[in-house]
């Protein structure tokens, strides 16, 4: 493969899979570009991606899948015959289905997988849940993870590439309830700006749209007076699970080449 140029494309509403995109492409190439799909004005534009780039991609991992946002996170992405390296970062549960849609989403718009990943973040839902994630050892095996790809990106492009996942995907689950403003929001619109799905009404950012929210929780915690919240009892039920279950054992990385 000749690459003349790295991008780091992603999708992250709270920084986990931006966080990885950007390691992997800084670690092949220091003067690597970022394009940052979390906002709509990005996803609005329209890329287009040749045979001497390599694109790193990113989202998170909602409810075992891709998450689900109206318009789509790669459809104005195009490549052509492009080399790709697909990532997905998750909160200490599992990945599921995620990384083998990405990349089927993917190699439908004309990119080739070389290699993919799968890496750890706090959960949307909790900090408890992967606290402190990425450290140390997810630096170091970004490293082993780069290391194992350059000689990769030195031959040719594979002639196909093995993830693990399910086909047909397995169904993700539809949250019935949605983070809000209650007492205490001042109006400020701190969560209007960095709702990536324009589910927040700026004339009213106490209301969500429901049909746009994906529960990314961004709102959340970027609300500067913690008024932002999401306090279904149903839901609180969901994350005392999630913390029961998810705080015990600690998940590794998984490569694939």
């Amino acid at each position: 493969m000749k690459i003349e140029k790295v991008y780091a494309v992603y999708f992250s509403p709270t920084n986990g899979t931006k966080h990885y995109a950007e390691g992997i492409a800084r670690r092949i190439s220091a003067e690597f570009e970022s394009i940052d799909l979390t906002r709509p004005e990005v996803r609005e534009k329209s890329y287009q991606f040749s045979e001497t780039d390599l694109v790193v991609f990113g989202t998170p991992v909602y409810t075992r899948r891709v998450p689900d946002i109206q318009g789509g996170i790669f459809d104005r992405l195009w490549g052509s015959n492009t080399p790709a390296v697909f990532t997905v970062c998750y909160g200490n549960r599992n990945f599921d289905d995620a990384l083998l849609e990405e990349k089927n989403l993917l190699e439908e718009r004309g990119f080739r997988g070389v290699a993919a990943s799968a890496w750890i973040a706090p959960h949307s839902f909790s900090d408890k849940i992967a606290a402190g994630r990425p450290d140390g050892q997810d630096e170091e095996a970004l490293d082993r993870f780069v290391e194992q790809l350059r000689p990769v990106l030195a031959g040719e492009i594979p002639a196909g590439l093995t993830i693990r996942g399910e086909f047909p995907y397995r169904e993700g689950m539809k949250l019935p309830f949605h983070p809000a403003g209650e007492e205490g929001c001042i109006g400020c619109g701190t969560c209007v700006g960095v709702c990536p799905t324009g589910a927040i009404d700026a004339a009213d950012p106490t209301k969500t749209d429901g049909s746009k929210c994906i529960n990314c929780m961004a709102c959340v915690k970027a609300c500067p007076t913690h008024a932002r919240k999401l306090s279904n009892p149903m839901y609180l039920d969901m994350v005392a699970k999630l913390e029961d279950n998810l705080t015990k054992q600690r998940q590794e990385p998984e490569f694939f080449f």
